[in-house]
């Protein structure tokens, strides 16, 4: 599993449109990538599953926090399949 924070400039709600923009997920993903939704919760945390065509995939966990500079995101990805079983 990896963890890791960054801070975005922009409100929570600004930030939630941004992750949810089907043109910057599609940048995001490329041409082979997938992703499922697994749970919602407006402006405070999104997970997905992520994969690309004939690869395992991980769940991606993004939480969202209202910080003076702006967002703080905590991304947490935790793979699946046999490369999960590799790493741990």
């Amino acid at each position: 599993m990896v963890a890791r924070d960054i801070t975005i400039d922009g409100d929570p709600d600004e930030v939630w449109e941004a992750l949810n923009d089907p043109e910057l997920l599609a940048e995001w993903l490329g041409d082979d990538g997938l992703a499922v939704v697994e749970e919602a919760e407006p402006s405070e945390r999104l997970v997905l599953w992520l994969c690309e065509a004939d690869e395992p995939g991980s769940r991606v966990e993004l939480r969202l926090v209202a910080v003076p500079e702006g967002t703080r995101v905590t991304v947490t990805d935790a793979p699946v399949g046999p490369f999960a079983l590799a790493a741990a």
